[in-house]
């Protein structure tokens, strides 16, 4: 094999391995940008949910925890002070943009 051979194995081999490693980055950045806009969108759905139980007056007082996934999910948590603010988070959280179920697990002390 004369030097002229050799450097044109070694050329295509670089090349070849050049490109294997250039792939396995892109799948990988390719990957994070759907959690993060995914991570994005949850934020955004619990931000808009907690915005309008604040806004209503007959929850004031009440400790509800609010937590949202991608796919329009939401759970409620915390604690209100009877069952009817209870139900009242439940449906404001239902008619907010974006939500597509509700899990109401608020707790109402006996």
């Amino acid at each position: 094999m004369t030097n002229v051979q050799r450097a044109l194995v070694l050329a295509a081999f670089s090349a070849l391995l050049a490109g294997c490693a250039s792939n396995g980055s892109t799948a990988k950045k390719e990957e994070a940008k759907p959690a993060a806009s995914a991570a994005a969108a949850d934020a955004a759905l619990t931000k808009n949910v907690q915005g309008a139980l604040a806004k209503e007056d007959q929850l004031k007082g009440a400790k509800i925890t609010v937590a949202a996934t991608t796919d329009g999910a939401v759970t409620l948590g915390g604690e209100t002070k009877n069952d009817w603010q209870k139900y009242l988070a439940g449906e404001t959280a239902k008619k907010t943009a974006g939500v597509k179920s509700v899990k109401n697990s608020i707790k109402v002390p006996q």
